[in-house]
């Protein structure tokens, strides 16, 4: 894959827009701040804080109002409900007229040259629709080619995507995912939309996700991580897939390794996935197509 990594030497872009959806992360803000003072090429920032009850959106307008090492434009909203991720993001992307959108999670931090490298990796493919950074210290495991860098989705948690295929499959689907697996959807349909999904491993972030972070509830990732995947088999699932998605709810409802708690959260995020089946199936047939890069077997549906 064809990359460039000094900063001194990319060409100039249409602009590049920071969007950052924050609900309750003033744990993590200071050290993501700091961190965008690696960001050395011209950019505008969107931030959304999510109805946080932690002081984030105070803090945030100090920041924004204070003079720090580094200056670029800043814009900073706030939503009295929490609207979750796909919808915080398709809100923030319209402020702004940025040929790219440069999407980053509040408990990551920025190794220098990431965005640079990303920009780099996105102008030379110019068929490259997102192009996603290396998180550390965990990776998610899924397939990249090691010589077109291409793989079969890429995380929201730091990746650039061109703003015409974004908006060319209608952004996030804000209709089914409040959060978790809307990446994926995003970039599944830029796959059947003839974009490339490309991880550019130079570019490196530093993600706290929550499983890394002691003491943390993982009640909320249990029910959007089931009830999405059932989301994503039942827009891209083929007839061959069945096994794989009776497997998954064997192993949800029937193993030993989840709680009756537990089990009892996959069973009302089961009932809500019925809910929403009328609107899967009056979309499904755009999304009918088949593409090697779409690989249910890579999403969480496959993991015991």
């Amino acid at each position: 894959m064809k990359t460039e990594a000094d900063s001194q030497s990319l060409p100039a872009a249409g602009g590049i827009d920071l969007l950052v959806v924050f609900h309750d992360s003033r744990r993590t803000l200071d050290a993501f701040l700091a961190s965008l003072g690696h960001i050395s090429i011209p950019v505008s920032a969107y931030f959304l804080d999510n109805a946080s009850q932690d002081g984030t959106f105070q803090e945030l307008r100090d920041w924004r109002n204070r003079k720090t090492p580094f200056s670029f434009p800043r814009t900073l909203m706030s939503s009295d409900r929490n609207l979750g991720f796909a919808a915080g993001v398709n809100r923030l992307a319209r402020q702004g007229n940025g040929e790219y959108l440069f999407l980053l999670n509040p408990d990551a931090e920025l190794e220098p040259q990431c965005l640079e490298r990303l920009l780099g990796a996105a102008l030379a493919n110019p068929g490259a629709g997102i192009c996603e950074a290396r998180q550390a210290p965990r990776e998610h495991p899924k397939a990249v080619d090691p010589l077109t860098a291409e793989t079969t989705w890429c995380s929201g948690a730091a990746a650039l995507i061109r703003r015409k295929a974004f908006e060319e499959v209608g952004g996030f689907d804000e209709r089914l995912y409040f959060m978790y697996c809307e990446d994926v959807d995003l970039s599944w349909k830029l796959w059947l939309r003839g974009w490339r999904c490309l991880y550019v491993p130079e570019a490196v972030v530093r993600h706290w996700t929550q499983d890394l972070t002691p003491g943390k509830s993982r009640r909320l990732e249990n029910y959007f991580s089931f009830r999405n995947s059932l989301f994503l088999y039942h827009r891209f699932g083929r007839p061959e897939d069945r096994r794989l998605i009776w497997r998954f709810l064997k192993s949800r409802f029937f193993s030993r390794r989840y709680s009756v708690r537990s089990k009892l959260l996959f069973a009302i995020a089961l009932a809500d996935y019925i809910r929403y089946i009328p609107v899967l199936v009056k979309d499904r047939g755009q999304w009918k197509n088949r593409h090697p890069w779409v690989r249910l077997e890579e999403t969480s549906l496959s993991r015991e």
